[in-house]
């Protein structure tokens, strides 16, 4: 487009007040829309700070907390080496359909926890 055209595409658009009145209805809106999303997302964070803050200060959540602290050098490692190749083998669904369930779930618990259930 040339300088021409675009002046008579201006003074076109200059001289149709019903899209200019369309096109201020569409940004007025717009704008409005937008005020509205920014406030509900101000609204979510501080509502979400809050109850974070609140669930942190409830004395049963922090007792909880310290004996999971305490309590984790005690969990023996049941995890093979295995078990996570086998999980990874199990997500394909062929897998499922072409053995059996009971075997599939036999094999991952012989994998991850080394336990014969025959």
């Amino acid at each position: 487009m040339n300088q021409s055209e675009l002046q008579k595409a201006f003074n076109n658009f200059k001289a149709n007040d019903q899209l200019k009145k369309k096109l201020k209805i569409f940004f007025t809106i717009g704008c409005l829309g937008m005020v509205l999303v920014g406030g509900l997302i101000l609204w979510a964070g501080v509502a979400t700070v809050q109850q974070v803050a609140k669930i942190g200060s409830n004395v049963n959540v922090q007792e909880q907390v310290e004996n999971l602290k305490g309590g984790i050098p005690k969990i023996p490692a049941i995890v093979k080496v295995g078990c996570w190749e086998k999980v990874q083998s199990l997500m394909s669904i062929q897998v499922w359909l072409e053995t059996p369930l009971g075997e599939n779930i036999t094999t991952l618990q012989n994998a991850c926890f080394g336990t014969d259930s025959k």
